[in-house]
């Protein structure tokens, strides 16, 4: 009986490391050198952002300490500053500025603006509130209860006015509203706008003329003739009689007696021709 013949392969199947080992082997050496290029880039960039940090770090910690002297500095300074004493100043200082900030052709403009018809102002008074803002008091007349509202409406819709507040308002003598007003100035006033060609626009009524009077006809007149009285007889004037001459009083000197020589003798009747 014959051997049967056994087909056996020792050798292993090939695979692919077999069949291609050189050219994996040259591509995983490409991609270690790009891994160690890109780890050197890496540590290259982190090292100089380190630096860079480092060098921020170093910069801000002087500016820290120039800023920490600068404000012991300061600090010390204002120590050494006597407050009771310079307080004076400084109030006058803010004082003046904030009235540099709203002057006086300021203020007047916008009360021009704001007035209308039949309303005077008699009075204005400059005062600071708890605040210290601004406030305006003013004191006027107006000839209606109608313009006095009409001068409280255009004194709110001023924006320059942050409140209108009323005081005291009294009827007049004779007619008419006497008034007093405290205006607070808006912390933020807007800007200047010129105050119009003319003043304040009139009421409708105010402005509506006056229907002409219709003459009145002439009346006639009727002369009169004249009557003259009859003058009284003219007679002569008689003259009035002058009063007689009183005879001249004889006085004798001082310390003559009567009787004696020196002393004078009353005049005697017949010598001017009188009875005896």
């Amino acid at each position: 009986m014959a051997i049967p013949v056994l087909e056996l392969n020792l050798t292993s199947p090939p695979t692919l490391w077999r069949q291609h080992h050189g050219m994996i082997g040259w591509a995983a050496l490409a991609l270690g050198a790009l891994a160690l290029a890109a780890s050197l880039s890496v540590s290259i960039l982190a090292y100089r952002d380190a630096n860079l940090a480092g060098r921020d770090a170093v910069l801000k910690t002087s500016e820290a300490r120039d800023v920490i002297h600068q404000q012991q500095v300061i600090e010390d300074g204002l120590k050494k500053v006597d407050v009771e004493k310079e307080l004076p100043k400084w109030k006058l200082a803010e004082r003046i500025l904030t009235e540099r900030s709203l002057p006086w052709s300021r203020l007047t403009a916008e009360l021009e603006r704001s007035l209308v018809q039949d309303v005077r102002l008699t009075s204005i008074q400059r005062t600071r509130s708890s605040a210290q803002a601004v406030e305006l008091k003013i004191a006027g007349e107006a000839k209606a209860r109608t313009s006095e509202e009409s001068f409280v409406d255009s004194l709110r819709g001023n924006p320059f006015f942050n409140q209108v507040i009323l005081e005291r308002e009294s009827e007049r003598q004779g007619g008419g509203i006497n008034f007093e007003y405290t205006l607070t100035i808006s912390p933020t006033p807007p800007a200047y706008e010129p105050l119009p060609e003319y003043g304040p626009v009139r009421s409708p009524q105010a402005a509506v003329p006056a229907p002409a009077a219709k003459p009145v006809p002439p009346v006639p007149v009727t002369a009169k003739p004249m009557i003259i009285p009859p003058s009284a007889p003219s007679s002569p004037v008689q003259p009035k009689p002058l009063p007689p001459i009183a005879p001249p009083i004889h006085r004798p000197p001082l310390g003559v007696r009567p009787g004696s020589p020196g002393y004078p003798q009353p005049p005697n009747d017949s010598d001017k021709g009188g009875r005896p």
